[in-house]
């Protein structure tokens, strides 16, 4: 009996050790533990952590896991877009497995260290072109359900067209700001493991360094442009960084950005892809596809500009001079 107790008591801790090998394996893959979206946290980092395994194993460069992200995405919107049970269920898995991938990408890439400009752009452009796919789906679903009060159905199928377009571009928008400030914000906390700020005049720099022709000079050019859409929404945030490489960055500014720009950060989260995609797969089952546009644009774009003025507005008090080395 006591063998047996003995025995049971080093199962559970065997157990216990594995999980916790686990559990310290997913958090040293975040980019930044305290401004992670609490879903990607506690459950997409941890079935991704499964997947990172076996590509790192298996040797899948973290490029080749964007990819696959991509095609989840479109191939969940193409079967969401049907609009059968069945093929829904499994565009909606696929669209899960795509945000799985999106997490296991990051996590292959700074386990293995196998960073590069083309894979940030990869990134970004799948996350674009699934979300366009799904975004293209919840409009031909709202299409088909056609409210009876509506005199003219092409007009309304039109109308679906043209506002999930809008609501494709708004998501473009929401998506780049959570990133951007993210970013700045771990570039603020000296946090070089998620840390990928750069500015577009120093990806210039490298585009006119690069052999012209080359894939090289590609990349660094289209970087660069979307480098400089972010900066473009928030000039008194470049002032600030401007500044910083100008004078110097103190402890000052960094504790005073970190203080005061952590719930911000947070909030960002709201706008990436779990919220959203969250809110349509609720509405798709329900079929209440048209209110995700409400959604959207009632409810989503109002949170980013409000972030956005009060990002810039921290950003122009970190301006002033006690900030600064004399």
């Amino acid at each position: 009996m006591k063998e047996k107790r003995k025995e049971n008591r080093s199962a559970r801790h065997s157990l216990s050790q594995s999980l916790k090998t686990y559990y310290n394996e997913m958090t040293s893959a975040q980019k930044c533990e305290n401004i992670n979206d609490p879903v990607d946290a506690h459950f997409f980092d941890a079935l991704a952590n499964v997947w990172t395994r076996l590509f790192i194993k298996l040797g899948v460069v973290p490029n080749a896991v964007t990819v696959m992200s991509m095609l989840c995405g479109v191939a969940g919107g193409v079967l969401i877009a049907f609009h059968t049970l069945p093929l829904t269920i499994i565009g909606v898995v696929l669209v899960i497995m795509s945000a799985i991938f999106d997490c296991s990408d990051g996590q292959v890439a700074r386990r293995t260290r196998h960073f590069s400009k083309i894979g940030r752009l990869l990134d970004g452009f799948s996350d674009a072109t699934g979300y366009f796919f799904i975004t293209a789906a919840t409009a031909i679903c709202a299409a088909r359900h056609c409210p009876r009060w509506v005199e003219n159905p092409t007009w309304w199928t039109v109308g679906c067209g043209v506002a999930a377009f809008i609501i494709y571009l708004m998501y473009i928008r929401q998506c780049q700001l959570a990133d951007y400030f993210k970013n700045v914000y771990m570039y603020m906390i000296d946090n070089s493991r998620g840390n990928e700020l750069s500015r577009a005049k120093t990806i210039r720099a490298k585009r006119d360094a690069a052999p012209k022709g080359s894939f090289d000079r590609f990349a660094q050019a289209n970087y660069a442009m979307y480098t400089a859409t972010q900066e473009h929404r928030a000039p008194q945030t470049q002032k600030m960084l401007d500044k910083i490489e100008q004078r110097g960055k103190t402890d000052e500014i960094a504790d005073a950005y970190h203080t005061r720009a952590l719930r911000l950060v947070k909030l960002t989260n709201l706008m990436t892809f779990n919220l959203r995609t969250g809110v349509l797969i609720l509405l798709l089952f329900l079929h209440l596809e048209v209110w995700l546009f409400a959604f959207v644009v009632v409810v989503l774009e109002p949170i980013r500009r409000i972030l956005l003025w009060k990002f810039e507005k921290l950003a122009r008090e970190l301006q002033g001079e006690e900030y600064y080395k004399a």
